[in-house]
This record gives C-alpha cells, structure tokens and sequence, in this order.
C-alpha cells in the first residue's frame, strides 16, 4: 500500500507496544473499528500494560463492558466539533489509540478522530491498522497529513458534494450526512424487505437512493484507486468497452474522458440518471443502458469491465455468461469481485446475495473458456482461451 507519508515508518502491533517506553499509565484507546479489531487490540494492551489504566472513548451504544468509558454526546460518525475535548484533556492521558479499520496508510477519512486524539494532549498517539501493523504519530505526522492529504480530500469531497446538490437540489450539509450513513441506511432497507428474486433485487435498487450517496463518497474517498489505475491501464483510446454495473460513474467517466466509446450500463432508477446528469455537465458522450432484465446485452464490445458487482446478483453464472457472449473476438473480460476473504466477522456483508467461492468462481469461467492472463491486485484480465 502505498504511504504518502514516508518518513513514517510502521511496526507490528506487539513490536510498537513492547518498545514503548517509559510504559504508559493512562490510555485512551478510541473506538473506531469493529470488535472484531477493536477487542484484541484492547487485550493487547492490558498484556502490555497491566499496570495502566485503559479508558475507552466510545458512543453510549458501543459500550466496552468492564471499563470506564467517556461517552461521545452524539449520535453518527466522530466529529472533533462535537466531542468533549476539555474532559479528554483533564485526564493527562500519556497514550491515546485509534483503530483505524482500513489498511490505507493515508485514511483521510479518520481526520475527526485524529484532531480528537491531538486535541486530547496526549504525549504519543498510537494508529492501528486492519492489517496489524501500526505506528506512532507526533503533531508533526498529523500537520504533514493535514497538509498532503486532509485538504485535497476535503476539496475533492466538496466537488462531489456540489455536483449531487446539483442534481438533487438539497443543500451540501444533507448530502454530507446522506453520504455518511448511507451504508447503514442500505443495510437497513435490504433487512426491511429482503429481496431475492431478480425482480425484488432491481426494484430494491431502482425504487432508492442510497447508491448515489454511497458510491459517490466511494470515489471521493478514493476508495477504488488502484482498481481505477488498472482499468486506465488496460483500457486502451478508441475501444469501445462495456461498465457493467456501472454506479455513478466512478470507472466510466475517466475512462470516456481517456477515449475509450464507453457504453455504462445499471439498473434504472437514481444512480442512472446522476451518471447522464455527470456525463453531460462534463461534456462527455456515453451510451446507456437501463438493464430490466438478466441479460440486457445485445452489441459485443472489446472490453467489458465489471467492479464488485457479481456478488450482488441472484444468478452470478448466467450474467457471466451472458457477459462472455458479448465480448468482441480478442476482447478483453475485466472482473473485480469481493470474495469476502478479508471481511471481518462482525461486519455487515454489503448487500451480497452470492457468497462466492474462490475457487469456484475461478473453475467457472476455465468452463466459459475464459483465462486468466493476469491481475492487478483484485482486478481480473481473461480472454476467450484460443484469443489469449
């Protein structure tokens, strides 16, 4: 993973902790990720210092049970505004550790919790990432962060703000809070109604909004980066190339803007028309596809990109081939799935109807006659066996 900030080095959770000296005694351990991350990190501690008093900065909802915690006032996400930073200071915490749940060494996402953690006075500051590796950050880190990272993500998350008042009308402060809870929201409405059939899964996402909130602070969070750069990298100018599932935009518009003849196809309904109402206000052309039904294909194109898509979809197998069908000869198949290997237990699974086995999946395109000429960390490049 790439860290834009390379004069920060990280370590091993128990290597950073067991070289931490003089030992802390009071630690504020803020949390911010799932138990699943939260809790053995909470053990980790007390194994390194059981002498120390750990408190826990939580919501009233998250709770650690057996600890003293200071409650955060408010319900949604951390903000710094609206957090007791004057009770945080009055404790003399010596450590604070923010879980971040995320590998990404920049994270600019967590930049509320990161003012708590400063604003609280400790001397260090402790970040702990998904992957277990973890690293100590002065006021310095926090301003070259501030600076490098922190800004231009605000700035690129106000673009996007705009352009969704833009198309909704309502002012940025809703969409922000939209944006923020918008997986939650998700969540919440598949346990209400819980599709299953073809029918019951297109008008769940056709008949809401949440995706136009969701994907588009997907792509201000940067969260498909390196998927997007091996896209770019595989899309050549002139093509024309097929984004399946499509969302809002966040693959098609860069690469209609590299010259690729993008055709974006999605479900009807919100998400659809935000794409048109992006690509107009940019002065791009695209074709677009409403898919009604399963196999909504009728033209061939020389590339077909498809991003965590075939988890969510009743019959992964017939949509894969009928995507196989409609590759140009020499084409190329471009698939990113989510195979949930990396999901911790805890979390709530995003909307997935196909539980896919690695394996599996991989024996069933060998049977399209589809291989694997290579990848590009989760993206996949096939090509018909015979083509390759």
């Amino acid at each position: 993973m790439i860290n834009p900030i390379p004069e920060t080095k990280t370590l091993p959770v128990r290597r950073l902790l067991a070289g931490l000296e003089p030992s802390p005694r009071r630690v504020l351990v803020v949390r911010c990720a799932p138990p699943a991350m939260f809790d053995p990190l909470l053990e980790s501690l007390d194994r390194e210092f059981p002498a120390a008093e750990i408190v826990v900065f939580c919501h009233e909802n998250r709770r650690a049970r057996r600890r003293r915690c200071i409650i955060y006032p408010r319900s949604g996400f951390f903000r710094a505004e609206y957090a007791p930073l004057a009770e945080l200071r009055a404790e003399n915490f010596e450590l604070v550790v923010l879980p971040y749940a995320t590998d990404r060494r920049d994270a600019p996402f967590y930049h509320n919790v990161d003012r708590i953690a400063v604003a609280a006075g400790a001397d260090r500051v402790m970040i702990v990432f998904r992957d277990n590796a973890a690293l100590l950050a002065d006021n310095g880190y926090f301003e070259r962060k501030e600076c490098e990272i922190v800004r231009p993500w605000l700035c690129r998350r106000g673009r996007a703000i705009e352009e969704v008042c833009a198309f909704t009308g309502e002012k940025p402060a809703a969409v922000l809070e939209k944006c923020e809870l918008a997986g939650l929201r998700a969540v919440r409405l598949w346990q209400e109604t819980g599709p299953r059939t073809g029918q019951q899964v297109r008008d769940y996402y056709s008949d809401h909004d949440f995706y136009v909130y969701e994907l588009i602070k997907t792509e201000y969070n940067d969260d498909r980066r390196e998927l997007l750069e091996a896209a770019l990298a595989e899309c050549e100018p002139g093509r024309t190339l097929l984004d399946y599932g499509g969302g809002v935009g966040i693959f098609s518009i860069p690469l209609a803007e590299k010259g690729c003849r993008v055709t974006h196809l999605d479900l009807p309904g919100p998400p659809l028309e935000f794409v048109r109402h992006r690509f107009t206000g940019r002065g791009l052309e695209a074709f677009f596809i409403a898919a009604t039904n399963e196999e909504p294909l009728t033209a061939r194109y020389e590339i077909i990109l498809s991003v965590f898509v075939v988890e969510h979809l009743v019959d992964p197998s017939r949509t894969l081939a009928h995507l196989e069908r409609h590759l140009a000869p020499g084409g190329k198949l471009l698939l990113a799935v989510d195979f949930e290997d990396r999901r911790e237990a805890d979390e709530l699974l995003p909307l997935h109807l196909t539980h896919l086995d690695r394996d599996e999946y991989y024996a069933g395109m060998e049977q399209l006659g589809l291989v694997r000429i290579r990848g590009h960390r989760e993206l996949d490049v096939f090509m018909r066996r015979g083509e390759v």
